[in-house]
C-alpha cells in the first residue's frame, strides 16, 4: 500500500545506467502482465546507456521539428535541456504488433507492472509520451529504435536511480466515485 501511494513520477536522474540485470527482473515481472485473451504479443526494446538515450531523444526532437511542433518546447533542447527523455541513463520501450487490437491497453498495462517493479528496487521512472507520440509517424526514429517493420510503440519509461529523495506522499486530488 505505501509503495503505491508513494511512487512518484521521476524526472531527474543520477547518470549511471539500471544494470542490466536488474533490467532483465523488470521486465520478466512485465511479461507478467495479464494481456487480453492471454496473447502476449508485447515487444520490448531496451536503450541502456546515457548517449545512447540522447540519440533517442535527439531523434524524438526532430521528428518533432518535422511536425512543427511549438517552437518554444523546440528552444529547450536547442538550449541544452533535454525535454524529451530527461536525461535518462536508461530507456524501456513497449511494442506490439501495429494490428493487434489491444496494444494500446497490453502494453500500457505491462509499463505499469514495470513501474511499480523499478519503483520496488529504488529506481525512478516517467512515462515517455514524447517518445510514443514520434515513434510511429517518424521514420528515422523507427530505424534508430530498430523497431521491426511489423511493431508499433504504445509506450515507454524513462528510467534510472532519482537524483533527489522525496520525503512526502505526492498529493492527489479527492476521489472522484459514483456508486450505482
Amino acid at each position: 500500500d505505501g509503495l503505491l501511494k508513494s511512487r512518484r513520477s521521476i524526472r531527474a536522474f543520477r547518470q549511471q545506467p539500471v544494470d542490466r540485470v536488474v533490467l532483465e527482473e523488470l521486465l520478466d515481472v512485465a511479461r507478467r502482465a495479464p494481456t487480453a485473451v492471454n496473447s502476449q504479443q508485447l515487444h520490448w526494446i531496451v536503450v541502456n546507456g546515457r548517449e545512447q538515450v540522447h540519440a533517442v531523444a535527439a531523434e524524438i526532437v526532430e521528428g518533432m521539428r518535422d511536425a512543427a511542433v511549438n517552437p518554444a518546447i523546440l528552444q529547450q533542447w536547442d538550449g541544452g535541456y533535454d525535454f524529451a527523455l530527461r536525461g535518462a541513463p536508461t530507456l524501456v520501450v513497449s511494442c506490439a504488433p501495429k494490428d493487434y487490437f489491444w496494444a494500446k491497453e497490453d502494453c500500457a498495462t505491462a509499463l505499469a507492472y514495470l513501474e511499480l517493479a523499478a519503483e520496488a528496487r529504488g529506481l525512478g521512472a516517467t512515462w515517455a509520451g514524447y517518445l510514443t507520440r514520434c515513434s510511429n509517424r517518424w521514420q528515422p526514429l523507427r530505424e534508430l529504435l530498430r523497431l521491426p517493420e511489423d511493431m508499433a510503440v504504445f509506450g515507454g519509461l524513462m528510467l534510472g536511480r532519482p537524483r533527489y529523495t522525496y520525503h512526502r506522499i505526492p498529493p492527489r486530488k479527492p476521489l472522484s466515485v459514483q456508486w450505482n
